[in-house]
């Protein structure tokens, strides 16, 4: 058992490190003008602008100190959860799993319903499905609660629909993950059988 939440300290870190260096980064820098919330933020209609680095940069980085804030009040707790009892690649991987998910949904559904040009970031949506995988994982049903009311505040705060549906998506990319990997688990049952 992992005793030490080493990947939860190490994303939190970069979140951090990443939302407080941006201001750093709001000039012309490599003919890119305005604040880096803009142009390292995720656009599904270009998924690959600033050469495909707001692919990565868009979970890292945030709109200010207090989006910053809440989504480290929701992520540390689930992070160490999952870490303790599982591993650092785990939470990792399934950090970026679900945030990939997102992204590719997003690229799907611009595809037939355009945003017109909006994009997002901040980590809220690898929130949300790291809470809906981890408590259904583990049949904690009423703690499931915890991301539907993120999803609520959301829509309570006006968020706009990119964000709102980044969100939904999230809690639909944590139980994709959970159903693909009981699948597995029921595959790999009955080929050793």
């Amino acid at each position: 058992m992992n005793m030490k939440p080493i990947a939860t300290i190490s994303l939190s870190l970069l979140i951090i490190a990443f939302t407080f260096t941006a201001p750093l980064f709001d000039t012309s820098i490599y003919s890119l003008n305005g604040h880096p919330t803009q142009w390292m933020s995720f656009m599904p209609s270009s998924p690959f602008r600033s050469m495909g680095l707001t692919l990565i940069s868009s979970p890292f980085i945030h709109l200010n100190f207090e989006h910053l804030l809440v989504n480290l009040f929701f992520l540390i707790p689930i992070g160490m959860m999952i870490e303790r009892k599982k591993s650092k690649f785990y939470l990792a991987s399934l950090f970026l799993i679900v945030h990939l998910q997102v992204l590719l949904f997003l690229v799907l559904i611009d595809t037939f319903y355009p945003f017109q040009t909006k994009s997002f970031l901040g980590c809220s949506h690898i929130v949300i499905g790291l809470y809906s995988f981890w408590f259904l994982k583990n049949k904690r049903y009423g703690s499931l609660l915890i991301a539907v009311i993120i999803l609520i505040a959301g829509l309570w705060q006006t968020q706009s629909p990119l964000t709102i549906l980044a969100h939904g998506l999230g809690l639909l990319g944590g139980l994709l993950i959970l159903f693909f990997e009981r699948l597995t688990r029921v595959n790999s049952i009955k080929s050793s059988n």
